[in-house]
């Protein structure tokens, strides 16, 4: 399955907010950008609509940036999914020229079985699980920085 870099991008962030905030205030954007190799411009995009789904909010002035706005186990992947990108748990789009009766077999044999397992994993990880993963994962591989991680 492929995402958006929008979706991994914020994804990305509020994980990096979530790691970062005990150490600092706020996180800043160019912070973010910096541990991430994610052009901060990209973030300025991404981070005001995990704003307005109240996922995370700003600080303005010279100790300005971001804060997760909620418990990080009561922010669920889908939350996060779904502030980016609704698209990827919504229905497939078949051609009108495909005949009626496959489409139907493939959409309810194929496409709604994933959507939904997709959906209820989405629902049941939580922010918290990403950090917490990541700090397994550090523990296990002292030395790989959590960009290393990313493929591309």
């Amino acid at each position: 399955m492929r995402i958006s870099t929008k979706v991994e991008f914020g994804i990305i962030a509020l994980l990096d907010i979530a790691l970062n905030i005990n150490n600092e205030n706020t996180v800043k954007v160019n912070a973010i950008s910096k541990r991430n190799n994610i052009s901060a411009k990209y973030l300025e995009q991404i981070l005001p609509l995990l704003k307005q789904s109240n996922l995370v909010y700003s600080v303005k002035g010279s100790g300005g940036g971001y804060r997760i706005l909620r418990d990080i186990g009561d922010i669920t992947l889908y939350e996060i999914v779904n502030a980016l990108d609704r698209s990827i748990l919504t229905s497939s789009q078949f051609s009108k020229e495909l005949e009626q009766n496959a489409t139907d077999a493939i959409e309810k044999c194929l496409w709604e079985p994933m959507t939904s397992y997709l959906c209820e994993f989405m629902q049941s990880t939580t922010l918290k699980d990403l950090t917490d993963m990541y700090y397994e994962r550090k523990n296990c591989n002292d030395g790989i920085s959590f960009i290393s991680a990313r493929t591309y």
